[in-house]
C-alpha cells in the first residue's frame, strides 16, 4: 500500500477529489484548500490543523487525510488510535479508499486502536468501497469469500470478486487467480490462465514488490508447461490492449 509521503502529483489528484465532494455535499472546502497550500509550503502542523477544522466541518477528503497522516506517521506522531476515527468518519461519508482503510484495521485487528479482528466489519466496510469499483476492496472480498472469513466459505463468490477485482490490475488478484487456475482449486485447471496471470503481475507489479511475484512464479513453475507459457504471454498482450483501448 502506497505511504503517505505524498508527492505533489498526488496531491493534485486529492484536491480534485476534494472539490467534487465538497461541491456535490454542499460542505466549504476551504479549510482543505488552506491546509493544501500550507502542507507544500512544508508547513505540516499548519495542515493538520487546517485539515482538521476541515474535518470536524464535514470534509471527507480531510478526513482521510488525517487519518492517512496518523496512520503513517507523516509529519505527525504515528498514531492508529488516532487514524482509525478519521478513516470512520469518511468511511461513513462514502469515501471508497478510507473505506478500505478502515475494513483493514478490522481485518488484521490492532492492538493500538483496541480493535480486535472482526471478519464481518472488514466484510461490511470492504463491500461498501467494493460496490465503488475500489480493486483492492474487491481483492479481499475475493479472500474473505474463499476462505469464509465472516462468512460462508464461497470459492465461486470469491473467483467473482477476484476477477472484478483482476480488471483494475490489482496485482494481488493477479497472482491469487494465477494460483487458483494452475492448481485447480475449485476450478478446472488451466495452465494458460494461470501464465496469464503471472504475466500480467510481472507488468503491472510495483518493481519494491516485484520479489513477490518471482516468489509466487517459482512456487507455480511446475503446473505451468512451456507451452502454455507462450500462450499466456500472448492473452496477457491481448488483456493489456484491449485494457489500454477502454
Amino acid at each position: 500500500m502506497r505511504e503517505l509521503s505524498m508527492s505533489r502529483f498526488y496531491y493534485a489528484k486529492v484536491t480534485l477529489a476534494a472539490l467534487v465532494v465538497t461541491m456535490s455535499s454542499g460542505v466549504a472546502h476551504a479549510d482543505f484548500e488552506r491546509g493544501l497550500g500550507l502542507y507544500e509550503r512544508g508547513d505540516v502542523a499548519g495542515a493538520v490543523d487546517e485539515w482538521k477544522q476541515g474535518a470536524e466541518e464535514g470534509n471527507v477528503v480531510a478526513a482521510f487525510l488525517l487519518g492517512h497522516m496518523y496512520k503513517s506517521g507523516n509529519g505527525v506522531v504515528k498514531s492508529d488510535r488516532l487514524a482509525l476515527p478519521y478513516f470512520l468518519q469518511a468511511s461513513e461519508a462514502g469515501h471508497p479508499a478510507a473505506q478500505v482503510q478502515a475494513a483493514l484495521y478490522f481485518y488484521a485487528g490492532n492492538e493500538e486502536a483496541d480493535i480486535d479482528q472482526d471478519y464481518t466489519l472488514a466484510g461490511f466496510w470492504f463491500d461498501k468501497a467494493a460496490l465503488q469499483y475500489s480493486g483492492e476492496a474487491q481483492y479481499y472480498l475475493g479472500v474473505i469469500h474463499r476462505l469464509g472469513q465472516g462468512v460462508p466459505r464461497d470459492r465461486v463468490e470469491g473467483l467473482r470478486w477476484l476477477l472484478l477485482a483482476s480488471k483494475k490490475a490489482h496485482v494481488p488478484a493477479f497472482l491469487d487467480l494465477a494460483e487458483i487456475f494452475a492448481r485447480g482449486e475449485g476450478v478446472v485447471e488451466d495452465p494458460i490462465k494461470a501464465a496469464m496471470y503471472l504475466d500480467l503481475a510481472r507488468r503491472y507489479v510495483d518493481p519494491a514488490k516485484a520479489a513477490d511475484v518471482s516468489i509466487a512464479q517459482d512456487d507455480l513453475q511446475r503446473f505451468i508447461p512451456s507451452d502454455s507459457q507462450l500462450e499466456g504471454h500472448r492473452q496477457a498482450e491481448i488483456w493489456v490492449q484491449a485494457s489500454n483501448a477502454r
